[in-house]
C-alpha cells in the first residue's frame, strides 16, 4: 500500500491483529481523506486478490456522512 499508493496501513490491535488493520493518518483528518483513504484501501485488498466489491467502503462512508451531515460541515459554514 505504502510504496504503490503512498497509503500507510498499520497491523490489527492486540486480540484484532491479522483480522483489522489501521489507516496511518497524522492527527489532521477530515471527511475527504477518509474517502481517499477508503478508495487507496479498496485499490490495495483489489491489488491482493480479495473479492470486494469496488466502492463499497467509500459508499458505505458517503452515505454515513450524508445521513449524519458531518461530511464538510466546516466549508458550508
Amino acid at each position: 500500500a505504502y510504496r504503490r499508493y503512498g497509503l500507510s496501513l498499520g497491523l490489527g490491535l492486540a486480540r484484532l491483529n491479522g483480522k483489522v488493520f489501521r489507516i496511518g493518518h497524522l492527527g489532521d483528518l477530515n471527511e475527504l481523506m477518509v474517502l481517499s483513504a477508503l478508495g487507496t484501501t479498496e485499490l490495495v485488498l483489489r491489488d491482493q486478490g480479495v473479492p470486494i466489491k469496488a466502492g463499497s467502503g467509500v459508499g458505505a462512508a458517503i452515505e454515513h456522512f450524508h445521513q449524519t451531515g458531518t461530511a464538510l460541515a466546516v466549508a458550508a459554514e
